[in-house]
């Protein structure tokens, strides 16, 4: 990959994957810590997939999927288990320990930590690092070499 094609999608996805602040609080790094302990790599991949069949739903987005009802309806059931097993039996300690103090929306910080390591798991195949890293062909080199060179003082 060019240098600014590598800038370019390093910028992108940091700002799709940039993490909620945690403030380093110990019980959101515990129940995080729980999550990524608790699931497999075939767990991430299922979150992958169910993400991906929900950003397929936007209707500028759902010619591109040939996903039927029935695999979204799987997807959703395997989902609910994932998240029914960490939450209420894996990691249930850490999570009512994160309810304490932040409610719902301290909730949601283990599943965004997750939903990092699936995306991050995914995009180090090589076909999607590929797809990732296709629109570098269209760069203008020049335009950003006057734009990031160094100037003169």
């Amino acid at each position: 990959m060019k240098p600014f094609a590598t800038l370019a999608a390093a910028v992108a996805l940091a700002v799709s994957l940039a993490p909620a602040p945690s403030a380093a609080n110990p019980v959101v790094e515990a129940s995080q810590s729980c999550f990524s302990d608790n699931t497999t790599g075939k767990d991430r991949k299922l979150l992958g997939k169910w993400i991906f069949l929900a950003l397929a739903g936007h209707p500028e987005i759902a010619g591109y999927s040939s996903a039927t009802p029935a695999d979204h309806e799987q997807t959703s059931r395997e989902l609910a288990a994932l998240f029914m097993r960490l939450v209420t039996e894996d990691c249930a300690e850490e999570m009512k320990a994160l309810a304490t103090i932040g409610g719902t929306e301290a909730m949601k910080l283990p599943f965004q930590h997750l939903g990092q390591i699936a995306m991050q798991e995914l995009m180090n195949h090589k076909d999607v690092a590929g797809n990732i890293g296709a629109f570098e062909k269209y760069l203008d080199e020049a335009k950003l070499q006057a734009v990031f060179a160094p100037r003169g003082n």
